[in-house]
């Protein structure tokens, strides 16, 4: 399966994200967390972009290539339909895939 994926940054909304769609069903993984300063700045959180977010949801993640792979508490594993995300990364924007393995190891951190 390939996901387009982006990063974002929404100083209106005081968030950032990386996203992750796929193109032939629209389904959305989406990891944010607040920008410096936010409510929430200190901690990340996983959404389906309509789903309220699951702070602390990734318990493992790991980039093999252009593969990334997600292990998922087993709240977030309900949410998404398996407890493990598996997909290829097509960048969009311009970005690159070591640009996009960046944003998601420090919305992580």
């Amino acid at each position: 399966m390939a996901i387009q994926a982006t990063y974002e940054r929404h100083p209106d909304l005081g968030c950032e994200a990386v996203v992750f769609i796929d193109d032939e069903s629209m389904a959305c993984f989406q990891i944010q967390r607040d920008l410096t300063g936010g409510p929430r700045a200190d901690e990340y959180c996983v959404s389906t972009g309509a789903s309220a977010p699951v702070y602390g949801a990734i318990t493992q993640w790991r980039r093999v290539d252009d593969r990334f792979e997600f292990a998922l508490t087993s709240r977030a594993g309900r949410l998404f339909g398996d407890e493990v995300l598996s997909f290829v990364v097509t960048p969009g924007d311009g970005a690159t895939v070591d640009e996009l393995a960046e944003h998601v190891d420090r919305l992580l951190r």
